[in-house]
């Protein structure tokens, strides 16, 4: 029985070389269209998937959002956890003062990502920004330049430096708000400054590490400090030529 089988095999008529060539050639273009279609399914929902990830409710707890690189290698640029932070924020003095420049924003969801309403439940402003570029970095929920904040009182020199008291009359959505600060401004030498802020009730641990210690005043610095009231600030200039370190 085999050897009949082969016989009628060898019997049956192969096809013509034209044909054969036309039946491969509808072969590959019919898995190069499936192939295509596959790619643009995929596209597409990965596409809604970020809008709604943008525009909608928060993701899950973990998330991690990818974006393309210049070289077309996709990485990971954003990763956070959700936290305990869901307390009403602080509101601000007025309306929302948000225009911050990118560079200055202070990021107000520093646990997980918020939608719209849950940002500006915080007194935060909610500026999204392209999801490509260096804007990538850019937080889109962050502190307006009216939230309330620390300010400063009794401001003193010392003989390395200066001294003062910061306080806050209204807490924020962050749990266990310190309402006082002391600050200590060190002159350690002519191109060393040391500042240091600490809860003047509680003491709380500090990395041991050995430091020199400053031994008075000054002659000669390379910077200078300019402090703001309130809101407290702190900036460092060279002295030379003005710049902010």
């Amino acid at each position: 029985m085999p050897p009949m089988r082969l016989k009628q095999a060898e019997n049956f008529p192969g096809c013509q070389k034209a044909s054969c060539t036309v039946l491969q050639v509808s072969v590959i273009s019919i898995a190069a269209l499936l192939a295509t279609v596959a790619l643009h399914t995929i596209f597409n929902v990965h596409e809604v998937i970020v809008a709604a990830a943008s525009l909608g409710d928060p993701p899950g707890p973990e998330t991690t959002h990818r974006s393309g690189s210049a070289n077309g290698e996709g990485r990971t640029w954003y990763r956070r956890w959700a936290g305990h932070l869901e307390s009403p924020g602080a509101a601000a003095s007025g309306p929302l003062r948000c225009d911050r420049s990118p560079d200055s924003r202070f990021d107000c969801a520093p646990e997980k990502l918020l939608s719209r309403a849950e940002c500006e439940a915080r007194g935060c402003c909610y500026v999204p920004v392209s999801s490509r570029g260096p804007a990538i970095w850019q937080p889109w929920c962050f502190f307006p330049t009216s939230y309330p904040s620390y300010k400063v009182e009794n401001l003193s020199a010392t003989q390395t430096g200066y001294t003062a008291r910061l306080t806050r009359t209204v807490p924020t959505f962050f749990p266990e708000d310190i309402m006082v600060l002391r600050l200590d401004v060190v002159f350690e030498t002519e191109g060393r400054l040391h500042f240091t802020l600490r809860d003047p009730a509680n003491k709380r641990y500090e990395v041991p590490l050995e430091t020199p210690k400053a031994r008075g005043q000054i002659a000669s610095k390379l910077y200078r400090v300019q402090f703001s009231a309130d809101p407290f600030g702190l900036m460092v200039f060279r002295e030379s030529s003005g710049q902010v370190l």
